[in-house]
């Protein structure tokens, strides 16, 4: 079988060796194998594959625009598929992954196997909570097989996930084990710990993973939609699964996957699934029509009738054209049935523009008008500023504030107190349902926020916060 230990030390014995015995100089510098680095490094993050285009552009946006610069990086891109960094999955060499991801799974495939082998699900009699409700065959089995390391699946909206969490933490309880819960974000952490049989439970977010998660030895770890869970996230996890003797209940609720999809990895090395079909079983519609703009006026009724009730809906469309054609519907529907006023005052608003500590440094990711926000700690506030413009050479940009000043920062200085938004025209009408995605100065409302237009004219714009 395969042996991760003996393929590390076979990759530190090589760079070992690459260090005490390099190769002749090469030209390209240390900042182009640095760029290629950082590119792939980036690109992994967000893909399992991805081909060379992707990689040169992305190295070419991290590198200053010299002469030569396309053929440093391709030099640099050559080197790095001759250490493995990069590995061709076809015989042009125009699709590839990284070494990154092939260490990263086989050491999911690895950990998993060595949890299912030597970690042991003790059960605690004097340590019991009863149980309040009976349990789903499901989690019944699960009871019963007390495995180290399983995958519970089932669909389910919201309400689903809750039920599904609190069931199994409900059933390690009763063993008279200690139950961590780990949340797919901070939406899905909020809506973990409305449920009063959670009240009591020790549930973070994903990012804890990152920060270094304290494990409890004998524990059962509950991770909530663990589709999104990262390569390196699940590394992490297991690690301290298996130094701790920790139970992992992964739950699988079929939405979008993280990179690398960690869950097929964890099934190739023989983690058992568990099909979880309780809770609320929500009714479907099925439709079918071949003409696009009788689907969307359909939709658009049935979303403006749900709306005019009460009701929280959201319409999904692939695609920006087909969003945009779809939103025109629906607000004309909206208008239609007196939901939404007549006159629209056309708005500026800001959509966030997520940045992390790879793509920060990417020259693409910034258009002169765009805004960035950076964080004050002295007067704990953001100051705003203006994309003035974007210089290539310098591998800058020049920013203006709101009395004109300008400032000439480099993008390899901007760091996480940095925040970056993108303007964007909406129109806006009296009965209209916002969200905030920032922080507005002046207003006591914070992202995640919904807001009720209740008046709008060209100078001002009424809101009612729900709740308040």
């Amino acid at each position: 079988g395969f042996d991760i230990r003996a393929y590390r030390d076979a990759a530190e014995q090589r760079a070992y060796t690459r260090t005490q015995t390099p190769g002749p100089a090469s030209q390209d510098g240390p900042d182009v194998q640095q760029a290629v680095t950082q590119a792939i490094a980036g690109l992994s993050e967000r893909k399992v594959q991805f081909t060379y285009t992707d990689v040169l552009a992305r190295t070419v946006g991290i590198l200053p625009p010299e002469a030569g610069v396309i053929e440093r990086a391709r030099a640099g891109i050559d080197e790095a598929i001759s250490r493995e960094q990069l590995i061709p999955l076809d015989r042009e060499k125009g699709m590839f992954t990284s070494g990154i991801h092939v260490l990263d799974e086989l050491s999911v495939r690895a950990l998993s196997r060595d949890i299912m082998k030597q970690n042991r699900v003790t059960v605690h009699p004097e340590k019991s909570v009863p149980r309040t409700a009976g349990y789903s065959d499901a989690v019944s089995v699960l009871a019963q097989d007390r495995p180290s390391l399983a995958i519970v699946s089932g669909q389910g909206g919201a309400a689903g996930q809750r039920e599904r969490v609190a069931e199994l933490a409900m059933m390690a309880r009763e063993q008279g084990r200690e139950v961590q819960i780990i949340a797919a974000d901070r939406r899905s952490q909020m809506n973990l710990k409305q449920d009063e049989r959670l009240s009591g439970e020790l549930i973070t977010g994903r990012r804890q993973l990152q920060e270094g998660m304290a494990f409890t030895p004998g524990s059962t770890v509950i991770v909530d939609q663990g589709e999104k869970l990262s390569l390196k996230e699940t590394l992490t996890l297991l690690d301290g699964a298996a130094r701790h003797n920790v139970q992992v209940l992964i739950t699988d609720s079929g939405q979008r996957t993280g990179t690398g999809s960690a869950l097929m990895a964890m099934k190739y090395a023989g983690v058992n699934t568990y099909r979880w079909q309780g809770g609320e079983q929500r009714p479907a519609t099925i439709i079918s029509e071949p003409d696009r703009n009788v689907r969307y006026d359909r939709l658009a009724g049935d979303f403006a009738a749900s709306v005019k009730a009460g009701e929280e809906s959201v319409a999904q469309v692939s695609g920006v054209r087909e969003q945009a054609i779809l939103t025109q519907a629906i607000r004309s529907e909206l208008k239609t049935q007196g939901v939404l006023g007549h006159p629209e005052v056309t708005m500026t608003a800001l959509s966030p523009v997520w940045l992390d500590s790879r793509s920060r440094y990417l020259r693409d990711m910034y258009r002169p008008g765009m805004v960035m926000e950076q964080w004050n700690p002295e007067t704990r506030s953001h100051d705003r500023y203006v994309i003035d413009r974007v210089t290539a050479q310098s591998h800058s940009l020049t920013l203006r504030d709101a009395q004109g000043e300008t400032q000439v920062v480099r993008i390899s200085s901007l760091d996480s107190s940095w925040s970056l938004f993108r303007p964007e025209k909406m129109p806006v009408a009296d009965g209209e349902r916002l969200r905030v995605t920032g922080k507005i100065p002046g207003l006591r409302v914070s992202g995640g926020d919904r807001l009720q237009v209740a008046s709008v004219s060209e100078d001002a714009m009424t809101v009612v916060v729900p709740g308040r």
